[in-house]
């Protein structure tokens, strides 16, 4: 039986409704996806047993505001419309984080995916937003953190509270109090950082369950140095990026997708896959200060091979609307 699960007590995303204690199975089958339930947290880790229910899996990371420019690779991607509206069908788009601050529309952006969440929701497909460190800093301290000044501004400017944001009763605060740590994909980990800390995946989804029903967002589970969320420069050698290959051959995953790094592998401007394709950067420094290089989408072109301990067929479309594949270095 196909299975879609939510490490979570709550419905999540349309996606998935279960015990934290046994996760309930599910049809796979996208029209009887529940609705979401917007009050909830605790999500953690979301799993999709079987991808073959999408078209296509979008991946995309670290708009950081970048409004525009995320307009201009959606459309490449024939992921929306003129009028910015979902036509990807029975696609799933995933954003690994980094959503808000450095750049000039975080909150254009939340509103994004919102409504992309609930169009692709309708049109038997789906959006997950993972948390990035900047949203995690963000809703760990609000007013002390040092990285939201662009974001205190544009709240400001738009004569907006800072609960536009930070209260469960507003539609971007619900967003973000319900994005979870991970999503796992079949054989794929999307997550913020890359970095798998060293502890068994079970244990792995449970502390995720935690800290995201506590909301304790200031967790050095989430944003310590070596953290899901914040770790960098593992996988610059590969004394430090062997241990993180070894942690997700045991946990029975092939490969990670994840942003954070506009610089990983020593690349700028661009994705990139290493190690034999089991990891995958694609921060491509959107923002000015990451470069102000143009976006790209990541694009899984047969989702049903992302259950496979192997690398699957992967593109890379461009905002000029040219594909690439995305053939390991």
């Amino acid at each position: 039986m196909k299975t879609i699960r939510s490490y979570a007590v709550f419905c999540f995303l349309g996606l998935a409704c279960t015990s934290c204690v046994s996760p309930q199975k599910m049809s796979s089958s996208p029209e009887r996806w529940p609705q979401a339930n917007n009050q909830a947290i605790g999500h953690g880790v979301v799993t999709v047993d079987d991808p073959s229910v999408f078209s296509n899996v979008f991946v995309i990371s670290d708009v950081h505001g970048m409004y525009q420019p995320v307009l201009a690779i959606l459309k490449a991607g024939k992921v929306i419309d003129q009028k910015n509206n979902w036509m990807a069908g029975k696609s799933l788009l995933i954003v690994t984080g980094g959503s808000i601050d450095k750049g000039p529309q975080s909150l254009e952006i939340l509103s994004l995916w919102i409504q992309l969440q609930s169009q692709s929701s309708a049109a038997g497909g789906g959006l997950i937003h993972v948390l990035g460190n900047h949203e995690a800093e963000f809703l760990a301290d609000p007013q002390g953190d040092s990285k939201a000044a662009t974001l205190l501004d544009e709240l400001k400017a738009q004569n907006l509270p800072l609960t536009e944001l930070t209260s469960m009763d507003t539609a971007r605060g619900k967003f973000l109090h319900n994005e979870p740590v991970v999503a796992r994909i079949g054989k794929w980990l999307f997550f913020h950082s890359g970095f798998l800390p060293d502890m068994s995946w079970s244990d792995l989804v449970t502390k995720s369950q935690q800290v995201t029903a506590k909301m304790d967002y200031g967790n050095d589970f989430l944003i310590g140095s070596d953290s899901l969320l914040k770790a960098k420069d593992w996988e610059k050698n590969s004394s430090t990026m062997k241990p993180v290959l070894d942690r997700m051959g045991q946990a029975g995953i092939f490969g990670t997708v994840f942003g954070h790094q506009p610089t990983a592998f020593g690349i700028k401007g661009r994705s990139a896959a290493k190690a034999s394709g089991r990891l995958i950067k694609i921060d491509n420094g959107m923002p000015p200060e990451g470069g102000s290089h143009p976006g790209s989408l990541l694009v899984f072109t047969n989702p049903s091979l992302m259950s496979k301990m192997s690398y699957p067929p992967i593109k890379v479309i461009l905002p000029d609307g040219s594909a690439q594949d995305l053939t390991p270095e």
